[in-house]
């Protein structure tokens, strides 16, 4: 496991769980403030990679940009006042019944590529999205597993390459999996995830497209 899983594993055993009984509302605050610490997570990493100007919210709420067709929030960052938006990656998962919200949470990605890029079409968007272990292995009637159904639909939107490419694609993506509590649980690797949709690499993958996107930056 890289530095950044190791840091994740001790961001979930340091957060309690809600129990299996809690109500929806508190599995989503819980899945929220966990959004947020791997936020500011991701940022050191990407700081440590060499873009030092990366920041992630501190306050628990996103940062506002607007968009293409309004104020959007982002939960990691870079801009400055010459070029505004640069690069940014949301962070938001399904830890609790990613089968019924699966298709609901790929929407709402496509919608937000689409506001930032319509906008900051040089801006390399990227997402960090992580999902239920255990239920990443439930049946997908098209997909075999939703971890399947979530690669294929991941896959659909990323590997945006040039700024004249589908404003509502992401440069890059990454995928990881991990059951609340349960630090061991963490796979940055999925098997049945294609390699460049593996969370292990997604930082330097985003680097590496910031870097390509803006050489004399």
């Amino acid at each position: 496991m890289n530095s950044f899983g190791a840091a994740l594993a001790e961001v979930i055993r340091g957060r309690d769980m809600p129990a299996d009984t809690a109500s929806g509302g508190s599995k989503k605050n819980y899945t929220e403030a966990l959004s947020h610490q791997i936020a500011r997570l991701l940022a050191e990493d990407l700081r440590d990679r060499g873009l030092v100007h990366v920041q992630a919210p501190t306050s628990g709420r996103d940062k506002s940009f607007m968009g293409g067709y309004g104020p959007k929030g982002v939960d990691v960052y870079l801009s400055d006042e010459k070029h505004g938006l640069l690069l940014t990656s949301g962070v938001k998962g399904l830890i609790f019944d990613p089968r019924k919200n699966l298709k609901n949470r790929y929407r709402d990605m496509v919608m937000e590529a689409l506001e930032l890029h319509r906008r900051f079409p040089y801006a390399i968007c990227g997402h960090l999205f992580f999902i239920g272990r255990t239920e990443s292995g439930l049946p997908s009637r098209k997909f075999g597993t939703v971890l399947g159904e979530a690669a294929v639909l991941m896959a659909g939107i990323a590997q945006r390459r040039l700024p004249t490419d589908a404003p509502e694609l992401y440069e890059e993506i990454g995928i990881c999996l991990f059951d609340p509590g349960d630090p061991e649980s963490i796979d940055l690797a999925p098997s049945a995830v294609p390699s460049e949709l593996h969370a292990e690499s997604y930082p330097q993958r985003l680097v590496d497209a910031f870097n390509r996107r803006n050489p004399f930056y």
